[in-house]
């Protein structure tokens, strides 16, 4: 384009009268070509030469005009405007870094291009196997993180959520955020996390009204938080959404606007969607346990299986993902769905509901077995299979010609389908977003693997998908349960309460 670095030097340092003269000239030169000499900038002192000429009127007028419109329009483009005043710039010394003198200016956005590092194959194999053990060494923590606050207890999982959900909302506020701006509007940015926190008390305290049994009635706080809770919840909402008014700025009205209704929005994707992972958990860990586990196996199989053997494209999104990947970790996820559901149905600690509220460390379990944790089903194994125990080397194996399955494996199989075929596309939108934002990631809390946002966007999907296959399937044709009815017990008045303790007696006697 004419520009310093196309006439070979590229990488060097542009003195500021070069720049002042070069961006001057490429403001005037398009409307001067049919002027004078053709040369409106003294090429000694970078001004410009006062020429003009007489053109005729009407078409001639009609025709400079249309070309000042089209020229304003590409100088626009190129990032500056024709009307603006020429940079005065100070000098610049020959170790200064030219490449932030280009982000604050806009006069000369585009045209210094650094220089190209090319890494040779033998450092690109070296750093991506760097990357690979990065990224595997911390699933596997993460993992075995995971696996630790399972086993600590049910409050402590939904701890790990919260945070999780902290995390999320502050890559994706972060997103839209202006800090300048913020600068300007006191408390803006600490009004966000305030309709943040509303929104998590009033869907924790709806789930966890459920789930609160004798706690509920010994310690007086938790009694006082959850009366009237939809009350206090909107007036809490009001008292921000007030204050949100009264912190209006002159001059900052679409940005703080935006700003609501981005978070807002948030809010409803990520707190109101993401619970649905409590309400899972306190119906039966294992309905919390099993479908993450799914999303996690079907990403890791769908990066092997395309890793080796991907070669057709799946989605101009994710154009690393392909058909090989997708299929192959569909496949196995089934499989695995099967064996997760059959092995995490026999321990009592996944399978019981939690009723009470309580910070014990591994609490112990037991209850009596839902219907679908019983093995009721009746599966004719195959006559291959059968004969497999007779061939030498293959260790004996005591299979009847008939064996009972228990109804939550095909659940396993459903949960599978949708984590493989379904789930996925969470992780597509979230590409997607991030590719209208020009990011590459959500953030850098996790190396090698992005932002907390990039490793739950299949999650979400996947979680409000469990709720309302529960809620369709199992909870409708379920009646009231103990947890349930003395979560109301609050809302009677203190006779009330010895009426209802004295038929209860009657009805134990």
């Amino acid at each position: 384009d004419g520009s310093p670095v196309d006439r070979g030097r590229k990488g060097a340092l542009l003195t500021c009268e070069e720049l002042e003269r070069f961006t001057w000239r490429r403001m005037r030169s398009r409307g001067s070509k049919k002027g004078g000499d053709g040369s409106p900038v003294d090429r000694e002192d970078g001004t410009i030469a006062a020429r003009s000429t007489e053109r005729g009127r009407g078409s001639a007028a009609e025709t400079s005009e249309v070309e000042t419109e089209t020229e304003t329009e590409n100088e626009n483009d190129a990032g500056y405007l024709a009307d603006d005043n020429p940079p005065r710039l100070g000098k610049i010394a020959a170790t200064d870094n030219f490449k932030n003198l280009q982000t604050s200016s806009k006069w000369f956005p585009n045209a210094y291009k650094p220089p190209e590092q090319t890494e040779s194959p033998e450092e690109e194999a070296k750093r991506k196997r760097s990357e690979f053990w990065t990224r595997t060494r911390l699933t596997f923590a993460m993992f075995l993180s995971f696996l630790t606050v399972i086993a600590c207890g049910h409050v402590y999982v939904m701890a790990l959520v919260m945070c999780i959900k902290v995390g999320m909302f502050k890559e994706i506020l972060g997103l839209k955020r202006d800090r300048e701006k913020d600068k300007r509007i006191p408390m803006f940015r600490l009004l966000n996390w305030l309709f943040f926190f509303i929104c998590i008390y009033f869907v924790y305290g709806k789930i966890l009204m459920k789930h609160i049994q004798v706690v509920h009635l010994e310690i007086p706080i938790v009694g006082w938080v959850t009366a009237h809770h939809s009350f206090k919840s909107f007036a809490a909402w009001c008292v921000g959404f007030c204050s949100f008014i009264l912190l209006l700025e002159k001059g900052t009205y679409k940005y703080q606007f935006t700003q609501f209704g981005w978070t807002h929005v948030t809010l409803l994707m990520i707190v109101v969607a993401a619970s649905a992972m409590i309400n899972n958990m306190y119906d039966g860990m294992v309905w919390f346990f099993v479908p993450v586990c799914l999303v996690i196996w079907n990403d890791v199989y769908a990066y092997v299986f395309g890793r080796f053997w991907g070669r057709t494209p799946l989605i101009k999104l994710s154009p690393k993902k392909t058909w090989e990947g997708f299929l192959g970790a569909f496949v196995t996820t089934v499989i695995f769905g099967l064996w997760c559901g059959y092995l995490m149905s026999q321990f009592d600690y996944m399978v019981c509901p939690q009723e009470e509220l309580t910070l014990e460390f591994f609490p112990e379990l037991s209850c009596e077995r839902d219907p679908i944790f019983v093995p009721t089903i009746p599966v004719k194994v195959p006559q291959w299979l059968q004969h497999l125990s007779a061939l030498p080397g293959v260790p004996a194996l005591r299979l009847d010609k008939t064996i009972l399955l228990m109804p939550f494996m095909l659940d396993s199989v459903y949960l599978s389908v949708f984590a493989s075929l379904v789930a996925p596309f969470g992780g597509f939108f979230a590409s997607g977003f991030k590719r209208a934002f020009k990011i590459k990631d959500f953030g850098d809390l996790i190396p090698g693997h992005g932002g907390i946002t990039d490793r739950m966007d299949c999650q979400i999907i996947m979680s409000v998908f469990v709720a309302v296959y529960r809620t369709t399937f199992f909870l409708h044709a379920k009646g009231a349960t103990v947890a349930h009815i003395l979560s109301q017990v609050d809302t009677l008045t203190l006779r009330d309460r010895r009426e209802l303790l004295t038929r209860l007696q009657a009805a134990v006697e």
